[in-house]
């Protein structure tokens, strides 16, 4: 009982640390900050420069010395530099900072305090400005005071990487103007297209008399369809129904290829055909697609459903989406939404990143301190206890994005979710980098045995030596998130967390045959100071250096999963052989791995390294293709200061994602990431998709990365609708633009292809999404505007979104003045585009002088 009442007294002072004597000397409302963009990296100074203004009404409001401000910012390098006197930066660890004042600090007044500061890559947008500011007194280091968020000022400078100029709008107004307004009748009723589709006479009423008939074999998907059609009728059809009764929907199984269907809509009666399940569940989605945009906003008496013929097979195996949840988590309900989405798009992968530097979320029994700790961001972090915020979490771990995990009962649930709709889950535990989360997690394992005197239980699932005196900074800015693989317990780790996983996905009773162990951006220097490692090269002579070491990890992992019937894939380095940081090692054909089955994500297409997919495919490697300047949905749609994204390496649209050419990715490209223009001969050095390699190729997967998009409805935006895209080029077949040599013809097809998917999209698709599932909330484009002869022009990438603006300096309301031809008002002009439910997109500004 002492010891429960000893814990929740504990507890209950970390919860009131706010009242605590640090709490009294400051109110966090009583300091502002500004962020202020000054300028970016020039030809004689490779930094860019910004101001973070300290503002106050109180000269006293924090002493001259004595305490800390904590922040999070990335990619920006680990040095960052104060240009005041008054302050200095220091890195902590990943992309923590902090500033402190210095010994001429002078203190806060009404007059404000600037400190200007420095460090290396452009900013882009509003996203680069720190983020998650705290306070921490020096003689109460336990105790965190969150600050109030920045006030970004808005940029005063006409450079094109932060602000929207009238050029910018000028040129989306022209590739807009480009595209036709093809009227909804004449457009594809099922995306992804599907191989044939022919029109027939006549139509089918879905309603409260429609019925089910289905073989034994599709009872999964014949309850999911009366599900879906009690959605859209209010009624639950009858299973089993007699093929004498009209309005019958019948589930037929027939000689075709796994994920092949053939779908007949005649009046009275609708047949899918398929020769296994996932075909029927995919026929399904057609005839879903085929509805009208806003059945699924209300229950409807009858709905109409145009009676066609089609047959249907998909282009690759594997149409993936890949969603880190370790940077920041999604709880379940959002997981479950993005599978639905998944589904009705006929993407059959789930890479499921669980595990990473900044978070473990997974909840593995027997391990409790994976989720306790690891799980969790917040200050104070020194102890071991939990994480240190990464990602601006903030200090306080109950209330972020930074911590979260899926129990086992959820991850059960996702599962069973997923395999329901044909959907495979491919969890992801990242080693032997990227596992600071969980390195951090089982040294505090060690010390709660160590101190219990517990010797078997303590080293048990140790990932690091503690004599490791190796010194390295991986991409990430951490020197301490690496395993040792020279520690049996590092092995006993992995496989008992591949066991309860394993157990995991027996219990919903999905399939598990593919793990991804990670395998990317080990940094150097890693182990080469380990006392177990030297011990270990000294008596292994078929282990010469670390290199060799991190293959031999694979190869045993690799092992491990084989012996359970799993096959191993991971990133593309696995096949480097090699930590090396920079992607620049060639390739090794480990003829082992080829002959298991090992598989391999293609995604570093820079930097000379546009041809790995190509190489590994030709090597002989089973490869999916993820192309970051492709199918990297954390980048912003473009580069405007107040888009969303990590422009780490640039912006991504919706066009150049639906332009992918998997089998020729070089013709295709015409613009590096940054968006100049690639040289006629780039290509040229590059080794080319050969006949052996082409069948090797057997996916495309999109990614979202979630270092800065800390909630499901943002996340949603930066998915939708590029990941429509995706699915239409994993799905569908080569269209006649990526076969065709003359290249005047095939952009003219490309441009058509182009203009008929976004008029799709516009028209049927992103309607639909705005109820069904409850409506997603995809991301609205922003008008295109061009001022010619006096008269300000609009459009919009998605023809018959309404555009709605205003004169008078206030934001455009679905009220607002629809814009239905050129405006001739002067001055400031505000436009926005708006979707079916009255949400509208980005607000732009132009001034018609």
């Amino acid at each position: 009982m002492f010891n429960k009442i000893s814990l929740l007294l504990i507890i209950l002072s970390g919860l009131f640390v706010s009242t605590s004597a640090a709490g009294k000397n400051f109110d966090p409302s009583s300091l502002q900050i500004e962020w202020k963009f000054i300028k970016n990296p020039e030809k004689n100074n490779p930094l860019f420069h910004c101001q973070l203004i300290f503002s106050t009404k109180r000269k006293d409001v924090l002493p001259k010395s004595g305490w800390k401000i904590y922040f999070n910012l990335r990619y920006h390098s680990y040095n960052l530099k104060s240009l005041s006197d008054q302050f200095e930066i220091k890195h902590v660890s990943g992309e923590l900072f902090y500033i402190e004042p210095t010994s001429i600090f002078k203190g806060f007044d009404k007059n404000g305090v600037t400190m200007e500061y420095t460090g290396t890559q452009k900013i882009k947008n509003y996203m680069d400005a720190p983020t998650g500011l705290f306070l921490v007194y020096d003689k109460h280091p336990s105790v965190a005071i969150a600050l109030n968020k920045l006030s970004i000022k808005q940029p005063d400078t006409a450079d094109n990487n932060l602000k929207s100029s009238a050029s910018d709008l000028a040129a989306a107004f022209n590739a807009n103007s480009k595209i036709p307004n093809i009227p909804q009748g004449e457009l594809p009723k099922i995306l992804p297209t599907p191989v044939e589709y022919r029109g027939l006479t006549g139509s089918f009423f879905l309603d409260e008399n429609t019925s089910i008939k289905n073989d034994d074999n599709f009872k999964n998907e014949a309850s999911y369809l009366a599900d879906e059609i009690k959605k859209l009728t209010g009624k639950r059809p009858l299973l089993n129904g007699s093929e004498k009764r009209d309005n019958l929907i019948v589930l037929k199984k027939g000689d075709l290829n796994p994920e092949t269907y053939r779908l007949e809509v005649k009046p009275g009666i609708i047949t899918i055909t398929a020769g296994d399940g996932a075909g029927i569940f995919y026929g399904i989605q057609s005839l879903k697609s085929m509805l009208p945009a806003n059945a699924w906003a209300i229950p409807h008496a009858s709905l109409k459903i145009p009676a066609v013929s089609v047959y249907d097979k998909p282009q690759f195996a594997f149409r993936e989406f890949m969603l880190d949840v370790s940077r920041n988590f999604q709880p379940k309900n959002e997981i479950l939404r993005v599978l639905e989405l998944m589904s009705l798009y006929k993407m059959n992968v789930f890479h499921f990143h669980l595990t990473d530097d900044e978070g473990w979320r997974l909840a593995i029994p027997g391990i409790p301190e994976l989720t306790d700790i690891g799980a969790k961001r917040g200050y104070p972090f020194s102890d071991g206890s939990q994480l240190h915020p990464s990602y601006g979490s903030g200090p306080d771990s109950r209330h972020s994005a930074g911590t979260g995990y899926y129990s086992k009962a959820d991850f059960v649930e996702i599962l069973r979710y997923a395999t329901q709709r044909h959907i495979r889950v491919i969890p992801e535990i990242e080693s032997p980098g990227h596992a600071r989360a969980a390195v951090i997690a089982m040294t505090a394992r060690y010390n709660k045995y160590m101190r219990a005197g517990n010797k078997a239980e303590e080293e048990k699932y140790m990932l690091s030596d503690l004599q490791d005196k190796s010194t390295y900074l991986s991409n990430q800015g951490f020197n301490d998130g690496v395993m040792n693989v020279a520690l049996p317990s590092t092995y006993a780790f992995m496989e008992k967390v591949i066991d309860e996983v394993v157990a995991m996905y027996k219990e919903a009773g999905a399939p598990l045959n593919m793990l991804h162990v990670g395998g990317d951006e080990v940094p150097e220097g890693s182990w080469e100071k380990s006392p177990v490692v030297v011990e270990l090269l000294h008596k292994d002579p078929s282990i010469k250096n670390t290199k060799d070491l991190w293959t031999a990890y694979f190869q045993k992992i690799e092992k491990m999963l084989k012996s359970r019937g799993i096959s191993m894939t991971g990133w593309e380095e696995l096949a480097k052989g090699t930590q090396t940081a920079d992607n620049s090692a060639k390739i090794i054909v480990n003829r082992d791995f080829i002959r298991d089955g090992v598989q391999l994500d293609a995604w570093w297409f820079l930097a000379g390294g546009q041809d790995a997919g190509y190489e590994l495919a030709n090597a002989g490697y089973k490869v999916v293709l993820c192309p970051f300047d492709y199918f990297y949905f954390d980048l912003p749609v473009n580069s405007s200061f107040y888009e969303p994204g990590d422009s780490w390496i640039g912006s991504l649209d919706l066009k150049k994602t639906f332009s992918f050419t998997p089998y020729n990715y070089y013709d295709n490209t015409k613009y590096d990431v940054k968006g100049n223009p690639l040289p006629k001969d780039y290509f040229k050095s590059k080794e080319p998709l050969n006949k052996t390699g082409k069948p090797n190729i057997i996916g495309l997967q999109a990614a979202m990365w979630e270092e800065n998009i800390n909630t499901p409805k943002l996340m949603e935006y930066m998915l939708l609708p590029r990941l429509l895209a995706v699915a239409e080029r994993a799905w569908a077949k080569e269209p006649d633009w990526m076969t065709e040599r003359d290249s005047s013809k095939a952009k003219m097809s490309f441009e058509r292809s182009w203009s008929v998917f976004v008029n799709v999209l516009a028209k049927n698709e992103l309607p639909k999404l705005d109820f069904y599932n409850g409506g997603y909330n995809y991301r609205i484009p922003t008008a295109g505007v061009l001022i010619s002869s006096g008269k300000v022009f609009a459009n919009c990438e998605l023809p018959g979104f309404t555009i709605r603006y205003t004169t008078n300096g206030s934001v455009p309301k679905i009220k607002s003045t629809k814009y239905v031809s050129s405006v001739s008002a002067k001055g400031n002009i505000k436009f926005s585009v708006f979707d079916t439910r009255g949400r509208n997109g980005r607000v732009v500004e132009i001034n018609n002088k």
